[in-house]
């Protein structure tokens, strides 16, 4: 009978213990997740977990083994990035008589995202873009007519068999995007407007040719050196815009975002920048005063003919044609961009639902 009733005991105990057991099992998530959110509500700075972008969260400790859904987790609202990019830039136009061959660009910048949602936003920012351009024209014959000194009419013949031009190209940018955000990947497409800060170039001619005739007289000239007439084995000479257009460019970029940390991250992506309008028009200083009315590619000076000024191929007319040298003239960058962004979150959400 002793045993007996001590087996019944030990019965009766374990299975008190059992449902201890289960009742302590039963509480002890709410009272975590009560410990947590209560934690959250007296002190935002209480969120000692790191974030890395969207996923791979550490918890609060008493929230690690039944683990924390995404609505609790803060949003990016600001991201601000400084970059540098390299790639193919520079002017780009083609017809029968000239190309441009793009060069190396190299540029840096700061851009600055807002975003509105956790996945869109704005992003605005300036850019500054080094580029180079090599372009070169065939043989071309042309003519225009001025007044000397002494008001008698003289009408230039010139002949060139090849131009080649350097361009130095710097460009101020400033761009409106709208982005999108999923995960580490961001992309952006919008609208850039780029100033160009200096558009510099060197130009060499080679079997140039010039004469001209008076009609009072009916006198050609062909080799003056008071006239700048002659025939000249190369024309040399470095010049740089004094008016140049607003360039208004389509833009779109992609980039993967590697974590640093919470707050910092490296970003690498591809970008293109292209423009909309081609009209470009350039002038290079004291255009009216050297030149021509015609603006032709070779002309010589007014108060005394005695040198010839030359134009360059992207603000030169062929007077006897009445158009410009090269028209559909472009501008484009396209490359590989590497960025550093500081993350700035907003304020931690205070709902926490453990799962």
């Amino acid at each position: 009978m002793l045993i007996g009733n001590r087996h019944r005991l030990n019965v009766k105990y374990k299975l008190v213990g059992l449902v201890i057991a289960l009742l302590g099992l039963c509480f002890a998530t709410p009272m975590s997740a009560q410990s947590a959110q209560s934690a959250l509500k007296m002190n935002p700075n209480a969120y000692t977990g790191k974030r890395a972008w969207w996923f791979n969260y550490q918890y609060f400790p008493e929230l690690t083994i039944f683990g924390q859904s995404d609505d609790t987790i803060p949003d990016v609202k600001h991201r601000y990035s400084f970059f540098v990019n390299g790639g193919y830039a520079g002017f780009n136009f083609k017809n029968s008589e000239a190309t441009a061959d793009k060069k190396m660009g190299l540029g840096l910048g700061f851009r600055y995202n807002h975003f509105i949602t956790p996945h869109w936003g704005f992003r605005t920012g300036v850019g500054f873009n080094y580029s180079t351009t090599c372009s070169g024209m065939g043989a071309l014959n042309d003519e225009y007519v001025k007044t000397d000194q002494e008001f008698d009419q003289v009408r230039y013949k010139y002949s060139f068999g090849a131009v080649a031009e350097d361009y130095k190209i710097f460009l101020l940018d400033v761009p409106v995007e709208l982005v999108y955000q999923w995960r580490r990947i961001m992309a952006g497409a919008g609208v850039k407007v780029a100033f160009p800060v200096s558009v510099a170039y060197s130009q060499s001619m080679n079997d140039v040719t010039t004469t001209a005739y008076f009609p009072q007289y009916d006198t050609w000239i062909d080799d003056s050196w008071v006239m700048a007439c002659g025939h000249f084995s190369e024309l040399n000479s470095e010049n740089k815009f004094m008016v140049a257009p607003l360039i208004c460019m389509l833009t779109a970029d992609v980039e993967y975002m590697i974590p640093l940390n919470r707050k910092y991250s490296l970003g690498v992506g591809a970008y293109i920048d292209y423009s909309v309008s081609s009209s470009f028009s350039f002038r290079k200083s004291q255009l009216k005063d050297e030149l021509t009315d015609q603006e032709c590619m070779l002309g010589t000076t007014n108060e005394v003919p005695v040198s010839i000024v030359t134009n360059s191929l992207l603000s030169g007319k062929k007077n006897m044609e009445s158009e410009n040298v090269v028209s559909n003239i472009k501008y484009m960058n396209a490359g590989i961009r590497i960025s550093l962004n500081i993350n700035s979150y907003g304020p931690p959400k205070p709902k926490t639902k453990p799962y």
